[in-house]
């Protein structure tokens, strides 16, 4: 199984067509703006164009050829380069998250793209198989995970693997456990929550200025306006029409998105699917989970629902998306119940802490820098906006008392429990052995109440920190030394208990 393999052809067409992303805008410039142009610049452009074009078309043929990848007994080698030959080795103990992405062009040929990230912060932290069979990217999946169970024999029997890899996948498939599905009234809830409708405000006017900048849609505009403005009953129909239209858009978008969710784990991993047409895997080991983060809004906390993130080390992104998320419309009480069956050791406490008045009372003699900053600029570039200052010290106060209100703090055995926010409520849990730095800072308005700002940090890229502010200084020294080990079995909140 050592023997050096190339990427399926795939590859070539699928980065040619990402590259001309880039230039997309150029291809608008030169040919449907300046169709008709014969302008000295329009001509050498679009013979620039169609320089670079071939360039890039030869470009990926070569760079497909001489990138090649063999899967050893402990690690991944890579030789790649256009005109530099680069070789890259990625053990497979670097290996931290595995992520498949399945765009719909690829569904059909049974490929798929899959990106193994180590955590690192250079620029090899990652690497992405552009275009690969899924029977080869399973293949490199049960490759890690036997490496991670088998990490204390002397090798792996790579031969061996490749023969028995499928019945292996079979008995790793059995052995997941599917902890949640979307049911239709999720995608209802969550196409409601996620406020997808508006997006096509935007989409709309975007085509409509498209089509401007071609053919003058002003006067035929002004007429429709003008017909419209004339009959309720036409402004009363596109009023109904446009909700309908936005909300069938709202649903569908959040179906290609969320219809085929899926939360699932086994004893090493935990996996996450979503996506319709695009489809998207993201696996985590469960050892690699620094924190877990339960975030919620105002509105998803009046109907009972909320998000939960996975803080892992070298957690990533995949195509812009945060894929690190379990499902972002969990019923809270589910949310609860799904960390304690994949994550038993940072499973929800309810029993936490509140803040001392003291607290509040330092929140409310802090500066409020925020207002200060605003009240300058609009005395001086805008003195008639004067109640906006009015409305911005008052959100100040009531940003304050629901902040103070909702914080809370726990330690419990090896965990610590954090919930902070107002408007935007975050619950961290996180254990002892996951926090890699513990800080503690004090002003001057925190001494006169005998309190102190606690900051602790995971390992994640980047460094991911968990700030509390303004807890009894009694607190911070329990969670000192906590921290330290001194006293393991310190329980409870404020008072230890």
């Amino acid at each position: 199984m050592d023997q050096k393999k190339r990427m399926h052809p795939m590859m070539m067409p699928v980065s040619f067509f990402a590259s001309l992303k880039d230039i997309f805008f150029v291809f608008i410039i030169l040919f449907v703006l300046n169709y008709s142009s014969e302008a000295t610049w329009v001509e050498i452009g679009r013979i620039l164009f169609f320089v670079y074009l071939i360039y890039e078309f030869v470009s990926v043929i070569v760079t497909w050829w001489r990138t090649t990848y063999s899967i050893n007994e402990s690690f991944i080698e890579i030789e790649q380069g256009l005109f530099t030959r680069k070789h890259h080795q990625i053990p497979y103990d670097r290996i931290q998250n595995v992520q498949t992405n399945t765009p719909f062009y690829l569904r059909p040929f049974h490929l798929t793209t899959l990106t193994l990230e180590t955590g690192a912060e250079d620029e090899d932290s990652s690497f992405t198989f552009t275009a690969i069979t899924k029977d080869e990217a399973q293949q490199i999946e049960y490759v890690l995970d036997h490496y991670t169970k088998q990490k204390t024999s002397d090798a792996i029997d790579t031969n061996i693997i490749e023969t028995e890899t499928d019945e292996a996948q079979a008995m790793t498939k059995e052995e997941k456990n599917v902890h949640f599905n979307p049911t239709k009234k999720d995608i209802l809830k969550a196409s409601v929550l996620s406020f997808s409708y508006l997006l096509l405000i935007p989409v709309l006017a975007s085509m409509f200025s498209n089509i401007d900048e071609v053919y003058d849609l002003s006067a035929t505009g002004n007429k429709i306006i003008q017909f419209v403005k004339d009959s309720w009953f036409w402004i009363g129909a596109l009023i109904i029409l446009f909700i309908i239209v936005a909300i069938c858009f709202g649903i569908m978008r959040t179906y290609l998105k969320y219809g085929r969710y899926e939360i699932s784990s086994d004893h090493e991993r935990i996996y996450i699917r979503k996506g319709v047409l695009n489809e998207q895997h993201f696996s985590i080991r469960k050892q690699n989970v620094q924190a877990v983060h339960i975030k919620q809004s105002l509105l998803k906390r009046m109907l009972k629902i909320a998000e939960v993130k996975l803080i892992s080390a070298g957690g990533v992104d995949l195509s812009g998306e945060e894929v690190n998320s379990l499902y972002p419309f969990l019923p809270i009480h589910r949310a609860y119940t799904i960390i304690e069956e994949i994550l038993p050791e940072f499973a929800v406490q309810t029993n936490m802490e509140s803040l001392p008045k003291k607290s509040l009372v330092a929140r409310m003699c802090q500066t409020p820098v925020l207002w200060v900053i605003g009240t300058i600029i609009i005395v001086i570039f805008f003195p008639t906006w004067w109640p906006v200052s009015i409305i911005l010290f008052l959100f100040t106060i009531v940003s304050r008392l629901l902040d103070y209100y909702f914080t809370h703090f726990l330690i419990h055995g090896e965990t610590l429990q954090v919930r902070t926010g107002g408007f935007f409520m975050t619950t961290s849990i996180t254990t002892r052995e996951k926090i890699i730095e513990f800080k503690l800072e004090q002003n001057f308005i925190q001494k006169r109440f005998d309190l102190a700002n606690m900051e602790t940090a995971n390992r994640s890229k980047p460094v991911h920190t968990t700030p509390l502010y303004n807890i009894p200084m009694q607190m911070t020294q329990r969670a000192f030394i906590w921290y330290t080990g001194r006293n393991p079995r310190i329980e409870g909140g404020l008072d230890g208990e």
